[in-house]
């Protein structure tokens, strides 16, 4: 973000020349232009007073509606919180590369393929492995602005911080919720046992690493935010796999836990992401 006392682009010529070429100036046109913007970077604009204000806000206010009929429209759309978030999530949706999508659904076969084939391995460990690797890449593409340098041209639009944050967990999640539940039906035409606990066993982790990612992205990058939650997960598998922590996670009154702590981090997220706006912005 440039600062707004900078003399740019009048520091150097070659950049006022840039700039110019930018605005669709012909290398002419620049070479009239240029005078004239050197002298202007030197004029003062002289200071109105209070007064001057006041009758240019009284000349303006006779000109303007009583009514507007711009805000008027967009208060009577947000009235309908529902339909407003799911329109703001269909317009995000382009945000989201095709990639991602093919990705997200290759490592969900890849997983029903390894617990349909009856490899020697544990099948719940290896979906609770790869479960949460949707999340990691849902939250990382979906939350990469800071990345991109685009927040600031994201604050400017319509929706708030917070409506874009649940417009784009409405597309991920949706997203793996609904390739889970495919791999449930996958599961269930496979005869490979217990459904309910193959299914819970891939999405409670996947809404756990995805609330945690989104909880240390408000002091760290989501890159990073991500990567440690699911470092993190992975961590604990590890731990679980050589002691006899694994069997008590896989009794049915734990095995929603995670999916109940990943829910309630993703609320806390959400909570404070207004309040810590001012850290994901980048710096002058």
């Amino acid at each position: 973000m440039l600062d707004p006392q900078s003399s740019w682009p009048f520091e150097r010529p070659e950049q006022l020349t840039d700039a110019l070429r930018e605005q669709g100036a012909s290398p002419e046109e620049s070479a009239d232009l240029f005078p004239a913007l050197r002298r202007l970077s030197e004029w003062q604009a002289p200071q109105p007073e209070p007064a001057d204000t006041r009758r240019l806000l009284a000349r303006l206010a006779t000109e303007l509606p009583a009514l507007s009929p711009v805000r008027q429209a967009i208060h009577e759309h947000r009235q309908h919180r529902i339909s407003f978030l799911l329109a703001t999530a269909r317009a995000q949706i382009s945000l989201f590369g095709l990639d991602f999508w093919l990705v997200s659904a290759l490592v969900t076969l890849l997983g029903a393929a390894v617990v349909l084939s009856n490899m020697r391995l544990n099948q719940e460990m290896v979906l609770r492995a790869s479960g949460p690797l949707l999340a990691y890449l849902g939250t990382v593409v979906a939350f990469r602005g800071p990345r991109l340098r685009v927040m600031e041209l994201e604050l400017v639009c319509l929706p708030s911080p917070l409506q874009l944050a649940l417009a784009r967990l409405v597309i991920v999640l949706g997203y793996d919720v609904g390739l889970s539940l495919a791999l449930g039906l996958m599961f269930w035409a496979g005869g490979s046992g217990p459904v309910l606990t193959l299914t819970l066993s891939w999405l409670m982790p996947l809404l756990l690493v995805a609330g945690l990612a989104l909880l240390l992205s408000l002091r760290l990058s989501m890159q990073v935010a991500a990567s440690l939650a699911y470092g993190i997960w992975l961590a604990f598998l590890a731990i679980s796999a050589i002691s006899n922590f694994q069997a008590l996670l896989l009794t049915p009154a734990l095995l929603a836990l995670p999916g109940c702590i990943g829910l309630a981090l993703l609320a806390i997220a959400l909570l404070r992401l207004h309040a810590d706006m001012h850290r994901l912005l980048p710096g002058p």
